[in-house]
C-alpha cells in the first residue's frame, strides 16, 4: 500500500515540479541561497501577450485557484481553530499572495522612476474604482487610511525602496468560501493592489497596511517568506499595536480608539502573532524555502498535494522577528537602510549576507560586537528559531500544536489543554525541487508525570487520528498526584515524533487562570524571580513547574521578561530571558548546560554511525568537513523500502542512525547540544526496519531499554522480544550493527557514535525508551545464552568490498519456534556485500531448524563487487559423526564435504544461490557395486554403477601398469544411487589408445572417512 502512495504522490508532484524555476542552489540549513523568489506566484504571460484584460484574468485565476488549494490544506486546522473558540465561526481568513509576471523566462519589473538610489522612493497610494468600483464609503476609508499611513510605515521601515505609484482596485472574489477569502493580491510587476472588500473595517486597515509594508521592498523584496513576510507582518504587526494607527483608523471612522482596538487586536491575534505560543511551537520540522509548497504557487495544482503548515509558518515567522524587535525597536529601519546600500542582485536570496547585515545592525544599536537577543550571541539565536531555517529537508514531518487554555476547567483537573497534530511530507521532485503532501496516520499519544512514569488517561486520549494531514486531542489530567508539575507528551506517527510539556496546576482552575507560566529544565524545586516591566513575582517552582498572574496592564503590550531561578536553598541557579506577546506568555527554560561536544572517530570505508547530541550545525557536509559532492551518507526510510542519500537524509540529532562511507579514517569534534539526562530517550520506530542511534554519550545495556506498544504500559527489552498468547514479539529479538569487517553483528550493548538496526513486529509500530546511563548500567541476568541453539554453525563471507555472516542451527522441535530461532536481515546498503538464508522472499542471518531429518539451508549471496573471488569460510562445532554437512554450488555443479574442507573459493558474477546440506550418514561403510561397462555408436563407452552412500568420488582409466591414461572424473561429492560415466577410447591428450585391456578404477570416500574402491577391467579391441 505504502508503494502506490508514494507512486501516487510522485505523479502528482511530476507537473508542478515541471513549472517550478526557483529553489535553492545552497542548501545548508540557515545558510541557504537561493536563485530567485521563492515567495511568490510566478504568471507566465507569454500565451496571453501584454493585454491587461488577459493578464488579470489570467491572475484572478491562479490566484484563486491556489487559495483554493491553499484553504484545503488548512482548512481542517481552521475548523478546529473555530471549534475551539480560537476564531470566531463566521470568521473567512485572509489569505495574501504576491505576484510577479514572467515573460520569455524574465521577471517584469515596475517601471521605476528616478529617486535618487535604492532607499530612498516614496509611495503613492491611489484607491480606484475601475470596472468593479469599490463602495463610495469603503474606497474613501482605504484612501483615507493609505494616505495618512505611509509615515507611520516610514517611521518603522524607513524609505520605500523605489518612488512608485500603486494603484488599488477592487477584487471581486467570487470563490464562497465561508472559511477563507482572498485578503489581497499585490501585483509587483504592475504596481498595484487588488483587494477585498472586507465587512471589518479595522481588519481592512491592518490588511492594506500589511500590502503598503510589502510594497516598500517592490522588486527588491527578500527570496523567503522566513524574511520578507516576516519582516513585513512583522512590522504590521507593530504599527497595527501603536497608539498612532489606532487613533488614525477611529479617527477615520468617527470613533474612540478604544472602539477600534477590539477588532484590531483580533485581526493581529488570528493572522499575524503567535509569540505567547512560541516556545511550544517551535519545532524543526517548520523550516521551509517557501511557507506554501511549490505546487500551490506554481500551476498547475495537483489534488492532493497541499500542505496545511502554512498558516503556523506564517505565525511563527512573524513572531520571531517582533521578539527580536522587542530589544531593538529600530531594527528594520535601520536594516533596511544597510540592506538597500549594499544591494546587487542576489542578495536578496543569500542568507549568510542577510544575516551578516542583521548582526551589523544590531552591533550598532547594542553598541556590542557580539549583540544577543533573548540573552543569546544572535547567530545562536538565530539557529534556535526553526521557522528561520530556509533549508528544504525532506520526508516525514510531525508539528504539534499546543493551546494551554479551555473555557470551562473542572474541579479535579490539574491540567486539560488542546494539541492540534499536522502530519505532512516534503518530496523531492523529479526536477530536482520540492513540495508536500499531507498524510493520514494514528498516534497513540505517551503521557509522562515529572517522573517519567507513564499515565493511563481516558481511553478517549489514548488514540489520535489524523486525516488529511490534521489530528487533534484534548487530554485530561486529574487528580491531586498530577497536580503542580511538568507533564510531558510524546506524539509519534512512524518514526516522526513531536513532544508537548505543560505545567499543571499553574495555568487555570476553576477560580484562577495565570498569564504568565512554562516549565523548567535543570531545576526540580525552588523559587523563580520573574520581573516583567518592573512588575515583579516571585513564585515556586514544583517539579519544574511554575505559574503566576501578572497585571492586564503588564501584559497588555509586548515586554522582556527576566527570570531568576533559585534552588531550595535560595541559591541562584540560571537566569532567562523572554521576549513576550500580548495578553500571556508559555515559556520552556532550560538551565541545564546548553552545548557539550562529541568526538566522532571512524575508520576508512563503510560505517554506521550516530551522533548523542543535537549539533548546533545542520548541515552534514559543513558538520563531518567533507565537501558536500564528495559527502557519501545514507539513512534507511523504511516506508519507501530504501535508502535516502545526502542531502535528502535527515539533519543530525540524537537517536537517528546513519551509513556512511568515506576514503580516509574520519575524526571531527562536534558540539551540540546534548540529550537530556533527568530522563528516558524516546524514539518512535514504525513498523519493519528501523535505523536507530544512541542519544547518550555513555554506553548502556540493551536490556534496560523499554518497549511501549499504543497505550500499553512499558515494557522490557526482553518481554518485548517474546510472543504473548498468538501475538507477535513487539521487536525482533536481536539488534545489529555493523561489525569490523563489514558484516551486520549482533550486540546487547548501545555504545555513543554508533547506529543499530531494530525491527518492529507489530503493525501499529512502538516507542523505545533509551535510559540515560545513570540508569542504564544495570546487569541484568542475561538470557542470551538460553536463545542460542543447541548446535549452531557460523559461515563467513569474505571479499573485496566487506563480510558478512550467517548461522545455521538446529534445536528441539519446541525451541526451533520461538521467536529467537530466526533472525531477519536488516536491509543491505548498496555495494554491501550480503550473505543470507532465503526463507520464502525473506532474507535471514540466523535459522535455527529442529533436529531431525535432512535439512537443506539455500544461502543467497549478493556481492558488493560482482566477478571477483570470494571466500567462504565455517567452523563446525562438536557434530556427531553420523551427520554429513555438504556444502553445493548449483552454477558449478561442485559438492565440498565440509568436513573435509575449511573454506571455499568462488566468484559470483552476481547474486547467486549455494545450498548447505545436512543429513544422517549411513551407518555402514560406503560401497560400490554394480559396475557395468557397455559399448554404444561411435566407440563410446558407457560406465554404470551404483553408490550405497554420499562420497566423494574419482575415477580414472589405468594402463595394465597402472600408469594413469584418462582422469574420468575429479574428485567431487556425489549422492547416494546410479552414477553414470562416459569414455571415448582416448588418453588425457585425446590420443586414440591402441587395442588392449584397460582398467577402470573407482574410489569413494564417505564423510567418516570410509573408502571403497572398485576396479573394472575393458577390453578396447579396435
Amino acid at each position: 500500500m505504502w508503494r502506490k502512495t508514494i507512486w501516487l504522490m510522485g505523479l502528482l508532484m511530476m507537473a508542478a515540479a515541471k513549472a517550478q524555476f526557483y529553489h535553492n542552489i545552497v542548501n545548508r540549513p540557515f545558510e541557504t541561497v537561493s536563485n530567485g523568489p521563492q515567495h511568490v506566484i510566478v504568471v507566465d504571460i507569454d500565451r496571453v501577450g501584454r493585454s491587461p484584460d488577459a493578464i488579470d484574468r489570467l491572475i484572478r485565476e491562479r490566484v484563486e485557484r491556489a487559495t483554493r488549494a491553499q484553504i484545503a490544506g488548512a482548512r481542517p486546522l481552521i475548523r478546529l481553530y473555530k471549534q475551539m473558540g480560537l476564531l470566531p465561526a463566521d470568521y473567512q481568513l485572509p489569505i495574501f499572495h504576491t505576484v510577479i509576471l514572467r515573460q520569455n523566462g524574465r521577471l517584469i519589473l515596475p517601471t521605476r522612476t528616478r529617486d535618487g538610489g535604492l532607499g530612498n522612493g516614496t509611495l503613492t497610494i491611489q484607491v480606484q474604482d475601475g470596472d468593479n468600483p469599490f463602495p463610495r464609503d469603503y474606497k474613501d476609508f482605504l484612501q483615507a487610511v493609505a494616505s495618512n499611513v505611509l509615515a507611520l510605515v516610514e517611521a518603522e521601515y524607513g524609505k520605500a525602496a523605489r518612488t512608485l505609484t500603486i494603484t488599488v482596485v477592487n477584487y471581486d472574489d467570487q470563490m464562497a468560501d465561508r472559511d477563507a477569502v482572498v485578503g489581497g493580491v499585490y501585483d509587483v510587476s504592475n504596481s498595484r493592489f487588488l483587494f477585498a472588500v472586507y465587512g471589518s473595517r479595522e481588519a481592512a486597515a491592518v490588511n492594506l497596511l500589511y500590502l503598503i509594508v510589502r510594497a516598500f521592498h517592490a522588486d527588491v523584496g527578500f527570496a523567503y517568506d522566513a524574511w520578507e513576510e516576516g519582516f513585513a507582518r512583522a512590522v504590521t504587526a507593530r504599527i497595527a499595536r501603536g497608539n498612532a494607527f489606532r487613533q488614525l483608523v477611529a479617527q477615520i471612522l468617527g470613533v474612540r480608539p478604544e472602539a477600534v482596538a477590539p477588532s484590531i487586536d483580533l485581526t493581529l491575534d488570528n493572522n499575524y502573532d503567535a509569540r505567547p505560543y512560541y516556545d511550544a511551537w517551535n519545532q524543526p520540522v517548520l523550516g521551509s524555502p517557501s511557507f506554501i509548497a511549490p505546487s500551490l504557487r506554481q500551476s498547475p495544482i495537483q489534488p492532493g498535494t497541499t500542505g496545511g503548515i502554512w498558516l503556523v509558518r506564517y505565525l511563527m515567522a512573524t513572531s520571531a522577528w517582533l521578539k527580536l524587535a522587542t530589544e531593538y525597536p529600530s531594527f528594520f529601519r535601520e536594516f533596511n537602510t544597510r540592506y538597500y546600500a549594499r544591494y546587487t542582485p542576489g542578495l536578496e536570496g543569500n542568507i549568510p549576507t542577510l544575516r551578516s547585515i542583521a548582526r551589523e545592525t544590531l552591533s550598532a544599536l547594542s553598541g556590542s560586537a557580539t549583540p544577543t537577543v533573548e540573552g543569546f550571541p544572535f547567530d545562536q539565536w538565530y539557529r534556535q528559531q526553526y521557522i528561520l531555517d530556509t533549508s528544504v529537508t525532506y520526508g516525514r514531518k510531525l508539528h504539534a500544536q499546543m493551546f494551554p487554555y479551555i473555557s470551562n476547567p473542572q474541579p479535579d483537573e490539574q491540567a486539560v489543554f488542546t494539541v492540534f497534530l499536522n502530519y505532512f511530507q516534503t518530496i523531492r521532485t523529479a526536477s530536482g525541487g520540492w513540495d508536500e503532501a499531507l498524510l493520514n496516520g494514528t498516534s497513540y499519544p505517551i503521557y509522562w508525570d515529572f517522573h517519567y512514569n507513564r499515565l493511563t488517561l481516558s481511553p478517549q486520549y489514548e488514540r489520535v487520528d489524523i486525516r488529511v494531514g490534521t489530528g487533534t486531542v484534548v487530554p485530561s489530567f486529574t487528580g491531586d498526584a498530577l497536580a503542580n508539575q511538568r507533564l510531558t507528551v510524546d506524539f509519534s506517527v512512524g518514526t516522526e515524533i513531536a513532544r508537548v510539556v505543560y505545567p499543571s496546576s499553574k495555568v487555570q482552575g476553576t477560580n484562577f487562570r495565570n498569564n504568565f507560566f512554562g516549565v523548567v529544565y535543570g531545576l526540580d524545586n525552588g523559587s523563580v524571580l520573574i520581573d516583567i516591566g518592573g512588575e515583579q513575582k516571585t513564585v515556586s517552582v514544583d517539579n519544574g513547574a511554575f505559574g503566576t498572574a501578572f497585571s492586564e496592564q503588564t501584559m497588555s503590550r509586548e515586554r522582556i521578561a527576566r527570570l531568576t531561578f533559585f534552588d531550595a536553598q535560595s541559591r541562584e541557579v540560571g537566569r532567562a530571558q523572554v521576549n513576550t506577546g500580548i495578553g500571556f506568555q508559555f515559556v520552556i527554560v532550560r538551565l541545564q548546560p546548553a552545548s557539550d561536544s562529541f568526538r566522532l572517530d571512524l575508520p576508512a570505508g563503510l560505517s554506521m554511525f550516530s551522533v548523542p547530541l543535537r549539533p548546533f550545525e545542520t548541515d552534514w557536509a559543513k558538520l563531518l568537513n567533507i565537501p558536500a559532492d564528495q559527502l557519501r551518507l545514507a539513512h534507511w526510510r523504511q516506508e519507501r523500502f530504501n535508502y535516502v542519500y545526502y542531502p535528502e537524509t535527515p539533519a543530525p540529532a540524537p537517536g537517528v542512525g546513519y551509513f556512511i562511507r568515506t576514503v580516509n579514517s574520519l575524526s571531527v569534534t562536534i558540539q551540540g547540544e546534548p540529550a537530556p539526562l533527568d530522563r528516558d530517550f524516546a524514539i518512535a520506530l514504525q513498523p519493519g526496519w528501523n535505523l536507530i542511534g544512541h542519544p547518550f554519550k555513555e554506553a548502556i545495556d540493551l536490556r534496560t531499554v523499554r518497549v511501549v506498544h499504543q497505550f500499553d504500559a512499558p515494557v522490557s527489552w526482553e518481554s518485548a522480544t517474546e510472543s504473548i498468547g498468538n501475538e507477535p514479539p513487539l521487536v525482533g529479538s536481536r539488534v545489529w550493527t555493523l561489525g569490523g569487517a563489514g558484516n551486520y553483528i549482533s550486540t546487547t550493548l548501545l555504545e555513543p557514535g554508533k547506529a543499530y538496526w531494530v525491527r518492529v513486529l507489530r503493525p501499529e509500530g512502538v516507542t523505545l525508551l533509551i535510559p540515560p546511563p545513570s540508569r542504564g548500567r544495570s546487569h541484568v541476568a542475561s538470557s542470551r545464552a538460553a536463545e542460542e541453539p543447541a548446535w549452531a554453525m557460523d559461515l563467513t563471507l569474505q571479499s573485496p568490498a566487506g563480510g558478512a555472516v550467517v548461522t545455521l542451527g538446529l534445536d528441539t522441535p519446541t525451541r526451533a519456534r520461538r521467536a529467537w530461532a530466526k533472525a531477519d536481515a536488516p536491509p543491505a546498503l548498496p555495494g554491501m556485500t550480503l550473505l543470507g538464508i532465503l526463507e520464502g522472499d525473506q532474507l535471514l542471518l540466523q535459522d535455527t531448524r529442529p533436529l531431525g531429518g535432512r535439512q537443506v539451508w539455500t544461502l543467497q549471496v549478493v556481492p558488493g563487487e560482482p566477478d571477483r573471488e570470494h571466500t567462504l569460510t565455517w567452523r563446525i562445532p562438536n557434530t556427531r559423526r553420523a551427520w554429513r554437512i555438504t556444502l553445493e554450488n548449483p552454477v558449478t555443479g561442485e559438492r565440498i564435504d565440509m568436513r573435509r574442507q575449511a573454506a571455499y573459493r568462488f566468484t559470483p558474477g552476481g547474486v547467486q544461490t549455494l545450498r548447505v546440506v545436512l543429513e544422517p550418514a549411513n551407518r555402514l561403510p560406503v560401497r560400490i557395486v554394480g559396475v557395468q561397462v557397455a559399448a554404444t555408436r561411435g566407440n563410446t563407452l558407457t560406465i554404470r554403477y551404483q553408490l550405497t552412500g554420499e562420497a566423494t568420488v574419482r575415477a580414472e582409466i589405468r594402463s595394465a601398469r597402472g600408469d594413469t591414461l584418462r582422469l574420468l572424473q575429479p574428485s567431487r561429492a556425489v549422492s547416494a544411487g546410479t552414477q553414470s560415466l562416459t569414455w571415448n577410447g582416448r588418453d588425457s591428450q585425446e590420443r586414440t589408445l591402441p587395442p588392449g585391456t584397460y582398467m577402470l578404477h573407482i574410489e569413494a570416500m564417505d564423510s567418516e572417512g570410509h573408502i571403497a574402491r572398485a576396479v573394472t577391467p575393458i577390453l578396447l579391441t579396435r
